[in-house]
């Protein structure tokens, strides 16, 4: 499933089979839930999406603007504004799950994240 605001699903962000809270009350629910608990939270934004690890701090950023770009980078906050890095720190990939990750394959688990209910 393509990121695109098409999608009407408000609900936790699938990314890599770890699953990202909207907001506390699901990140709470997920303590029982099951399938596992969240690895963090997330904020859609008009061109990707913001992660945050659980104590709410920016860590990377998933660019989704077109079939074409689509990447994973490091982010965090500096004098409160959003900071973007050239590329995914070893910190940020062991996050992610995504250790020694190829480019193509940084697309393709884009291109497969979901929101669900």
């Amino acid at each position: 499933m393509v990121l695109r605001y098409a999608i009407k699903g408000n609900g936790m962000l699938i990314f890599n089979g770890k699953k990202y809270a909207k907001n506390d009350a699901e990140f709470v629910a997920s303590l029982f839930d099951a399938s596992g608990t969240c690895n963090g939270y997330y904020k859609r934004l008009k061109h990707g999406v913001r992660l945050f690890n659980m104590q709410h701090e920016l860590t990377a950023y998933i660019v989704d603007r077109s079939d074409l770009e689509r990447f994973i980078v490091s982010a965090g906050m500096h004098e409160g504004k959003a900071r973007y890095m050239y590329g995914l720190s070893t910190s940020a990939e062991q996050w992610l799950g995504i250790e020694e990750n190829t480019f193509a394959r940084d697309r393709q688990m884009i291109a497969n994240m979901q929101f669900v209910e």
